[in-house]
């Protein structure tokens, strides 16, 4: 998996809905992309684990300001 470092604006952060649009960073490591079938969009974004907490995160392409790989 390739390493990144993700400039991100979530719809939701630490269980509150970002009404601000705020973004965050976040270490990851990139692993595949997902689909949204209710969209039917077939490559809706990324998953990738996230290197601080070892959590998985789904990313969507919309929401991704920048992505710097290291």
């Amino acid at each position: 998996m390739k390493k990144f470092i993700i400039n991100y604006v979530p719809a939701v952060h630490e269980g509150q809905e970002n009404t601000e649009e705020k973004s965050y960073f976040y270490r990851v490591e990139m692993d595949e992309q997902f689909a949204n079938r209710e969209e039917r969009d077939h490559s809706a974004g990324m998953s990738a684990k996230d290197a601080e907490t070892g959590l998985w995160k789904r990313f969507r392409w919309d929401r991704i300001k920048t992505a710097v790989a290291i």
